[in-house]
């Protein structure tokens, strides 16, 4: 199997319960969490099915800090435990999902003795916690050696540093990798899918779902439910406990994109410590991008459209410039994305100070809910959220996703044999090792397609993802919308400023002749994804450099 198979298919299996046909679980929520959850389950042997009510990794799985890590910031709150599990979940992520699981070396600079000693009792501690596997161990760097591994550190304002080690990847693409391997053990998975009202008893539960393309509402029968919605939990527990109370006090983290060229900081990243706001702010390299973040602020909004306000934006411009004195505008902005994270509530006062660890509690006979943790320890959270519902069903097999690989065993040897196949279509390196990257082992075919249907160039002009990739999407992936390709499966919405429908691009184009949409779907589509990105960064995309204008699509569909 290529991907996730077919959506269609999927509906069809789905809507068996409506007949009286039972999943031994049904799990909500298609983020990691939830993902992880199918996962754990099916390869224990259950019927699993997934419903998710966006596109996969919708929601906070696709606005993370693009970061597998140990959690160095959670030494203030004496998270030890959520440290020390976190630190073995990234060392055994990077050996599960090696071509998405990468170290990176982070810079943490220090302006004097007492940072510097602060800071280094820290490391020392983060590394103990990890029990000195932390890839490497923590070192002092002199000035000069820091001021070159963070170029754009102005000369002489920094007394040293230090350089530890941690993990980057890609958010959704993980979450995709962790669903394909769920299909492949035999869940069933849907996006696009919302649960509209929930009932559990002591003999079963029953979902009833609309599936939102047509807006056929059907049943689904399970044994059990889990409920793995994120910030939506409580929307969910209230579908089943109409007397619930609000479990979740949600966390907005905000991150800003920009070129690399506009901030020059070569392969390592920045852990800079931000004493007036007693946070810390990253600058990572990340795909085609330097991404800056994060504030942690309490959110009360609309927890279906977060965006990044002018004072977020403010925040984060203000913090790198006063850091690295560059200038840096809203002009400057090539991404922006806002993520809500789901904390179990706690006492009052900042959302930075409640915990990252995770709950999971009854929501009515047979249905579960969890929520809280952090992507890094998805599977812990996932193996716990199944455990609780194994015993019930008579299943006795313990957690097999420690050993279960996600995207390829050899990362390697399968870039080796993807830059031989790619030379061959005259593809760059950079696209071939994006692809690596995005597809494991299914990146051989991608450029099957590429090869077959003349698809090898840019989907984007100037952007590393390649044609084939919005056909590949449509066709493996359950990509129904221009988002869906555009913001998440190849992260062209936060790479480009543009948002990846600047003039040139194919993928409305493309996604149109998969999907068969007529010209004004295909203009709908357009517009609809690029007030999506607007609202979210909370700017607006240049006018010159996209297809829509007045409503009209000027090029690609």
């Amino acid at each position: 199997m290529k991907g996730l198979g077919s959506r269609s298919e999927a509906v069809e299996k789905l809507t068996a319960g409506s007949e009286g046909d039972e999943f031994d679980l049904l799990v909500i929520g298609g983020g990691i969490t939830g993902a992880g959850i199918a996962l754990d389950a099916a390869a224990r042997g259950m019927s699993v099915g997934l419903v998710e009510r966006g596109d996969f990794a919708s929601g906070t799985s696709s606005k993370s800090s693009k970061l597998v890590h140990g959690g160095l910031r959670y030494l203030e709150q004496r998270e030890f435990g959520l440290m020390r599990e976190a630190a073995q979940e990234r060392d055994l992520l990077r050996n599960l999902a090696p071509h998405l699981v990468e170290p990176i070396p982070f810079v943490l600079p220090v302006s004097d003795k007492w940072a510097r000693a602060k800071f280094g009792v820290g490391l020392w501690a983060y590394d103990a916690l990890a029990s000195f596997k932390n890839l490497k161990v923590h070192r002092y760097l002199g000035v000069d050696e820091t001021e070159t591994a963070v170029p754009a550190l102005p000369k002489g304002k920094i007394k040293g540093g230090f350089l530890f080690y941690d993990c980057k990847n890609d958010d959704v693409r993980l979450v995709m990798e962790v669903l394909i391997q769920a299909v492949r053990y035999g869940a069933v998975v849907c996006n696009y899918a919302t649960v509209t009202d929930l009932d559990g008893t002591e003999t079963g539960c029953v979902a009833e779902v609309e599936e939102r393309l047509t807006g056929e509402r059907f049943e689904i029968r399970a044994k059990k439910v889990i409920a793995a919605a994120g910030v939506w939990a409580d929307r969910i527990e209230h579908l089943a406990n109409p007397e619930s109370e609000q479990r979740l006090r949600p966390s907005k983290g905000v991150h800003l994109a920009f070129s690399r060229q506009r901030v020059p900081i070569a392969e390592a990243a920045a852990f800079i410590p931000d004493a007036e706001r007693k946070r810390f702010l990253f600058v990572i390299p990340w795909l085609e991008s330097v991404i800056v973040g994060t504030t942690d602020t309490p959110y009360e909004g609309d927890i279906d459209k977060p965006r990044v306000e002018p004072e977020d934006r403010k925040y984060c411009i203000d913090a790198i410039n006063s850091v690295f004195h560059l200038g840096i505008t809203d002009a400057d902005v090539t991404g922006a994305w806002a993520g809500l994270r789901p904390l179990v509530a706690g006492k009052a006062g900042a959302t930075a100070d409640l915990s990252r660890g995770h709950t999971v509690y009854d929501i009515a006979p047979n249905i579960i809910g969890i929520t809280g943790g952090k992507l890094t320890t998805y599977r812990r959270m996932a193996g716990d959220a199944v455990d609780r519902v194994a015993e019930d069903l008579g299943n006795t097999t313990k957690s097999k996703t420690s050993w279960i690989r996600l995207g390829t065993a050899n990362v390697e040897a399968l870039r080796a044999a993807v830059a031989r196949r790619g030379q061959q279509l005259a593809i760059p390196s950079e696209s071939l090792d994006n692809l690596v990257r995005c597809y494991g082992d299914r990146a051989m075919a991608v450029l099957d397609l590429a090869d077959a249907d003349g698809l090898s160039e840019p989907l984007t002009p100037g952007h590393q993802p390649i044609a084939a990739e919005a056909v590949y999407c449509a066709r493996h992936e359950m990509s129904l919308h221009l988002s869906d390709v555009l913001s998440r499966r190849t992260r062209l919405a936060l790479t480009d400023a543009a948002a990846g429908i600047a003039p040139g691009s194919r993928a409305p184009q493309l996604m149109a002749g998969e999907l068969g949409w007529g010209s004004e779907t295909a203009e709908a589509e357009v517009a609809a994804h690029k007030a999506e990105v607007e609202h979210e960064r909370g700017l607006p995309l240049h006018a010159e450099s996209v297809m829509v204008e007045s409503g009209t699509t000027k090029a690609g569909a």
